[in-house]
């Protein structure tokens, strides 16, 4: 990532935290703390009032009479990015697609008076405008999870799940609240899934403080969490989710096959492992070595593909 998106993430994550440490800011980037003083230092010396808190619940701080400028779009002309940012691919010949969906990313999180949630391109064609998690309260939402992780306090809330395109109830035991690839995340313990999950915060229908208390694992790191899971913030990798039958799902849980899967078990027995890879050619080669006792359910391009290489076996045999 550029110098330029460094200095804006930090001020964006100063600016909306109230208090960060150096530690915290160069885990969230990707950096050693060093390279976070030279940030701060460029900053301050572009007058941005940024400050230092003494002692040991110390950090960096900015005037909270500084705010950064709204890009002021109207619907429409935020509407026309998105769009935008979906069209022109690499598919299409256009090589700077990464570099454009970031950039829209990042007007939009400024862009708080905007009820768009950046979602995909429908069946239809037409593009779809959802208010899923608004982000006028965003600093309603960033100010609860901050005093919940101060507090060691549980967060309730309602979640959309973009792959069951429904909201889900979730108890959540908040471990840091990050800035990446232009949106906000909140990295912790899931109850439901029973491991430590990442949750956009424009997906958040509704949050609200519990009164049962959590402690975060002192084991557990922000810096090696982000390395496992870097995909998911930046659209590298790609969701594999197979079901496997009772017959071999003590075979499949018994092992790591890769380092951020996840396993459900169903109540007649079956299951349900999902991770993320860059590439889905060798997931393919392995589950058809599990034959009738492994089903891909996504992403549905694999899916499809498989069908038309047992097709092609069908005919040979």
């Amino acid at each position: 990532m550029s110098k330029i998106s460094n200095l804006l993430e930090i001020m964006m994550i100063i600016q909306y935290k109230g208090l960060t440490t150096a530690s915290e800011l160069a885990q969230s980037l990707g950096v050693d703390k060093k390279t976070v003083y030279r940030y701060i230092n460029s900053l301050s010396k572009a007058n941005i009032p940024i400050y230092t808190k003494k002692g040991r619940y110390g950090g960096f701080y900015i005037d909270k009479n500084f705010y950064m400028k709204s890009a002021n779009l109207s619907e429409k002309e935020l509407d026309a990015l998105l769009m935008a940012s979906e069209v022109l691919t690499r598919q299409n010949g256009f090589v700077y697609e990464r570099e454009l969906k970031n950039a829209v990313y990042k007007i939009k999180s400024v862009s708080l008076n905007s009820n768009v949630d950046l979602k995909d391109m429908n069946d239809t064609g037409n593009f779809s405008i959802d208010s899923i998690g608004s982000m006028e309260n965003l600093e309603d939402k960033i100010s609860q999870i901050n005093y919940s992780m101060s507090k060691g306090r549980s967060l309730n809330i309602d979640y959309f799940s973009v792959n069951k395109n429904n909201l889900t109830m979730r108890k959540v035991d908040p471990y840091d609240l990050i800035f990446k690839q232009g949106n906000w995340y909140v990295v912790g313990y899931c109850h439901m899934k029973d491991s430590v999950e990442i949750f956009k915060l424009d997906r958040i229908k509704n949050l609200k403080i519990s009164s049962d208390v959590y402690m975060r694992p002192h084991t557990f790191s922000l810096k090696d969490y982000l390395d496992d899971h870097w995909g998911l913030f930046t659209g590298d990798k790609i969701r594999v989710t197979i079901k496997f039958s009772r017959n071999i799902s003590q075979f499949i849980k018994s092992i790591k096959w890769n380092a951020d899967q996840h396993v459900d078990e169903l109540e007649n027995g079956n299951i349900i492992l999902s991770f993320y890879v860059d590439d889905v050619d060798e997931v393919k080669r392995w589950v058809m070595g599990f034959g009738k006792d492994a089903e891909i359910l996504e992403p549905e391009k694999l899916r499809r593909n498989m069908k038309l290489e047992l097709e092609e076996l069908c005919k040979k045999y």
